[in-house]
């Protein structure tokens, strides 16, 4: 698994908006992160790891200035698209050369969101898949053997219609209402936070332990809704994608490698639960969501990465094969 290397470490106080600025200018593939109260610079890249400490080194020390560093096309030996060009007017005399970024593609730059390569996270890619093929069933009334039963009966959880579905051998109905979308924009939804949430965690992790996340964050947000409301028919893979929610929560914390989920975005997604299960959103919408099945699903997530984190995941246990580097190296002539 490819581990997130600290190229600098700057103290709490230090303002880094110049440096955020940089980054987000060049799209290079650098976090800052808060840890042992000092904000430390990473990369997974270690080429670029090692040319860029100097200019970091350079303008912690006030000799550089960021905005006016400037990242071109370079054509050297004649080779177009070759390289990018590093220029800072304040160190540069007509008797320096010229300061290099070369890669092997020059337009090879990293999102916010790194991009991981599909064979890495196939698991995802079918749940993506799922969410259209549930829309698309159940929008041909071709669903029925997917749902749990609503039960009309209010008789004990053994004579429920859940239990009825067990006792002829249908336990594939605690798994696949997760796949059984009622629109397009929920089928949409959900797909989405698969692939922000999914696969960054695919990738990390490995298939094996992700379909091990997602098939406990089924069954659980599943009978979450079903014990919670058994009269009402549910269906979606939004219990799924908050157990994605809860594991990233947890794994983040204690695996710096793990941080490609902006916190942001977790944030986003824990004030939505919030506002769902306050019954906001139903209230403005009139769409009724599955509370229980989120709620579910975002426990289950934190328990599944706090046995994670206890028995060594994210080192020894389902190791993800190295991820590819991104080729881009800076190459700094001082």
């Amino acid at each position: 698994m490819s581990q997130w290397l600290v190229i600098y470490s700057f103290p709490l106080s230090k303002d880094l908006c110049a440096l955020a600025h940089f980054i987000q200018r060049y799209q290079l593939p650098l976090r800052i992160v808060e840890e042992k109260n000092r904000q430390q610079i990473m990369t997974f890249d270690g080429n670029l790891a090692e040319v860029l400490k100097p200019l970091l080194q350079r303008w912690d020390a006030g000799e550089v200035d960021l905005d006016r560093v400037q990242l071109q096309a370079a054509q050297p030996n004649g080779a177009p698209d070759s390289a990018v060009e590093v220029n800072d007017p304040e160190t540069e005399s007509a008797h320096q050369p010229k300061r290099n970024v070369s890669s092997e593609q020059a337009h090879n730059q990293v999102s916010v969101l790194p991009s991981f390569p599909l064979d890495k996270t196939p698991v995802s890619l079918l749940l993506i898949a799922l969410c259209f093929v549930g829309w698309f069933l159940q929008a041909n009334n071709f669903s029925s053997a997917l749902l749990i039963y609503p039960d009309q009966t209010g008789n004990p959880l053994s004579d429920s219609s859940l239990a009825w579905h067990l006792q002829n051998g249908q336990w594939w109905r605690l798994l696949t209402p997760a796949i059984v979308h009622f629109s397009l924009p929920h089928a949409l939804f959900n797909a989405l936070g698969i692939w922000i949430l999914g696969r960054p965690l695919e990738a990390r992790g490995g298939s094996l332990m992700y379909t091990l996340l997602v098939l406990i964050g089924a069954i659980a947000s599943n009978l979450s809704q079903y014990l919670w409301e058994p009269r009402v028919l549910f269906g979606g893979m939004s219990g799924v994608v908050y157990g994605l929610v809860g594991f990233a929560l947890v794994v983040q914390r204690f695996q710096p490698a793990w941080r490609d989920i902006p916190v942001g975005i977790i944030t986003v997604a824990l004030a939505w639960l919030v506002l769902c299960a306050l019954g906001v959103v139903t209230f403005f919408t009139g769409v009724g969501v599955a509370n229980a099945a989120h709620i579910g699903g975002f426990v289950s997530g934190l328990v599944v990465a706090l046995v994670y984190c206890v028995v060594g995941g994210g080192g020894s246990l389902f190791q993800a094969e190295p991820l590819p580097k991104v080729h881009l190296r800076l190459l700094f002539l001082f």
